[in-house]
């Protein structure tokens, strides 16, 4: 005959308790676990205000065009929080925007670019020499019809230099939301790469760029004595609109001279 000693009621529970961690019955906080990393995880509120579920993904590189049955996700996701991505010179975070969302005509590319520069737009112009760049803010101005941009220069300056000894040069202009200003959190830029002349006054191609240019503080007399021009040819430009994402179109737009 079997003999048992009196258990209490809370030693009882007790091991229940114990049991049930060691193996899990189906509806478990285990098995939940599962199905919620099944079907992603919410980690934000995204441009949309509705939260972003990351669903892990296979390995990609950067130039890789999205499937056709590729899984939903929420407008303003990247590829990057959901996969392991490779990037290179070849392909980058930029170009594989370009390659997986609708692009514009580069005519319409190229109107919404013109559209956003409408005289003269302050940009950061970068050059470089001995591998050391050097970026300082400039006035721009795009002259539509032949396709380049002017900036006036004091004779001298070290981006002139530089300019002279090597032509490629990096220029970016931005306008948007920020926390200080407030208002809609939007942006737009314009990311420039191409190349840089020097036009200096004794150039008959100074001129009739002056004039375009449009000059407010100083005669053109006294330009004549104190800039030189830069004439710069863009290679390629990123146009970057996130209005664009509520046209079902791709925020980065690549635009490049023919």
């Amino acid at each position: 005959m079997w003999k048992f000693s009196s258990i209490s009621a809370v030693t009882i529970l007790s091991l229940v308790f114990a049991f049930s961690a060691l193996f899990p019955t189906p509806g478990t906080a285990a098995e939940q676990a599962d199905a919620e990393k099944a079907a992603g995880h919410a980690v934000d509120a995204i441009e949309t205000g509705l939260m972003a579920v990351i669903v892990d993904g296979p390995p990609l590189k950067s130039d890789q065009v999205k499937s056709a049955n590729h899984r939903a996700y929420g407008r303003g996701m990247t590829c990057a929080e959901c996969h392991v991505t490779s990037y290179d010179f070849m392909s980058t975070a930029s170009a594989q925007f370009v390659n997986n969302f609708p692009q514009l005509s580069q005519e319409e590319i190229w109107n919404k670019i013109v559209a956003l520069l409408p005289g003269r737009e302050r940009f950061v112009l970068a050059t470089v020499r001995n591998n050391q760049p050097t970026a300082t803010t400039v006035d721009m101005v795009l002259d539509k019809d032949e396709g380049v941009f002017y900036v006036v220069s004091e004779v001298g300056t070290e981006k002139l230099l530089e300019i002279r000894e090597n032509p490629a040069i990096s220029a970016a202009h931005f306008l948007g939301w920020t926390v200080a200003e407030g208002g809609a959190k939007e942006w737009k830029s314009v990311q420039v790469k191409g190349t840089a002349e020097v036009v200096p006054s004794s150039d008959p191609r100074f001129y009739p760029a002056l004039v375009k240019y449009n000059l407010v503080r100083i005669s053109q007399e006294r330009a004549v004595r104190r800039f030189d021009l830069v004439r710069v040819t863009p290679k390629q430009i990123y146009y970057f609109d996130t209005t664009l994402g509520a046209e079902q179109k791709g925020i980065y737009q690549f635009w490049k001279k023919k």
